[in-house]
């Protein structure tokens, strides 16, 4: 059954409108939400698919509630665990993996491949558009602001608000 709901996804949903848009938009939205709650391993309520999101087949992916993926999203070689109230721009990028390259003798794409590199990302998180997480970063803490464009190379503490490539702290989110 999930190979029927990956064929309609990938072969169809994925391709309509986005949720804004004012023919289709909210059935478009509710067709990519139901496949991914039958793909993800785990999915909360009330999460936003927008149009052309690729995650693989799903399988790596607990998603808590009211999470957003923006979009153009794509998350390769990762293991994905997202909490509560994620807020996503167009064109996020989460990269995992990588090859070896210790060999000489044999040519990079001959080497081995790395695993899947896992990414935890807290509640409460809002990452800007055209954001590229690298295999380095395995945690985004809680309440964390990621500003448009950065590139993440490790991983950001609760509170903070970085940007930059490679991204940095530019300060932290503090309450009165």
């Amino acid at each position: 059954m999930k190979k029927i709901y990956l064929f309609i996804y990938y072969g169809f949903a994925r391709n309509l409108p986005k949720s804004t848009s004012l023919v289709f938009g909210k059935i478009a939205l509710k067709m990519r939400r139901s496949l991914c709650e039958n793909l993800f391993l785990k999915c909360g309520k009330k999460i936003i698919v927008e149009n052309k999101v690729y995650f693989g087949n799903g399988s790596d992916i607990v998603v808590g509630d009211e999470v957003g993926f923006g979009t153009n999203f794509k998350t390769l070689n990762r293991t994905l665990k997202i909490g509560n109230y994620l807020m996503m721009g167009e064109d996020v990028l989460f990269l995992g993996g990588g090859h070896s390259y210790d060999r000489l003798d044999i040519p990079m794409g001959h080497q081995s491949t790395k695993s899947k590199t896992p990414l935890i990302i807290e509640d409460d998180v809002w990452i800007g558009a055209r954001v590229i997480i690298l295999p380095g970063c395995i945690h985004i803490g809680k309440g964390v602001i990621i500003g448009a464009g950065s590139v993440v190379t490790h991983d950001i503490p609760d509170l903070a608000i970085v940007g930059g490539n490679p991204a940095r702290i530019l300060k932290y989110r503090i309450s009165d």
